[in-house]
């Protein structure tokens, strides 16, 4: 666990992944990191699924796959429950970011493009 000053949060990484915390985590917080690794790659084609229709109007006829491949690692914001690709590579000015309702990542909304 360390303090990133880019992020402003206290960060682990995990299985390509990234967690985030505004405050830092106690030791328990492992079981919930790998359920939640667990979890986002089971459903990572619920996810992408989730983000294609609006990708699909800002890049074109992008499919699953190249998604996929384009998104990057995400940093989870467990406590405010936002999952945010910063490093994406559709392009270098846009950001990711979508919020999850459960630990499952079945319930998502409001996903957005900014930059």
């Amino acid at each position: 666990m360390e303090f990133d000053e880019k992020l402003g949060q206290f960060k682990f990484e995990n299985n390509g992944l990234i967690f985030a915390w505004d405050e830092e985590p106690d030791e328990e917080i492992s079981g919930v990191v790998e359920m939640l690794t667990e979890n986002y790659y089971l459903h990572l084609d619920d996810i992408v699924h989730f983000m294609l229709t609006d990708l699909q109007q800002v890049y074109g006829d992008v499919d699953i796959e190249t998604v996929k491949d384009k998104l990057g690692k995400p940093i989870i914001d467990y406590g405010n429950g936002r999952v945010t690709y910063v490093e994406q590579s559709f392009d270098d000015i846009h950001i990711f970011e979508f919020e999850f309702l459960d630990d499952a990542f079945e319930k998502l909304q409001y996903f957005s493009i900014d930059g």
